[in-house]
């Protein structure tokens, strides 16, 4: 069972721009278009927590603690840095999306979305 006051099972040193919670555990979501630093702890990503600057719409980085990332990664695949990007539609909220699968989806079911969440997504990939 995970124990959320050992560090590896925390995000030290940041703070939920939602709920203003301090190295929270969990998964945590890295707004990829606000200039400013602007993190989601995993509740307030699923409540869509929103800002007069950061928007539902925005391309936000899920960012796993690193008793999470050495459960599913490999110590080869996270000293090259290379685990993928999965991604939820801010429209539909359908999880898992892989940046291929995503450009399609947006393609096909919402046409009219914002242009620059699939480039901020491109640009950190």
């Amino acid at each position: 069972m995970q124990n959320d006051k050992d560090e590896s099972h925390r995000h030290m040193g940041f703070t939920c721009s939602g709920c203003l919670r301090q190295n929270f555990p969990g998964r945590r979501f890295h707004c990829l278009s606000c200039l400013e630093e602007f993190n989601l702890c995993n509740g307030c990503y699923a409540l869509d927590v929103t800002t007069k600057e950061h928007k539902f719409d925005h391309a936000m980085h899920c960012i796993l603690t690193p008793a999470s990332l050495a459960l599913f990664y490999t110590q080869e695949e996270l000293g090259a840095g290379k685990y993928p990007m999965l991604i939820r539609c801010p429209y539909c909220k359908i999880n898992n999306f892989n940046l291929e699968e995503f450009e399609r989806h947006l393609e096909e079911l919402h046409p009219s979305a914002d242009p620059d969440l699939l480039s901020c997504y491109k640009l950190n990939v």
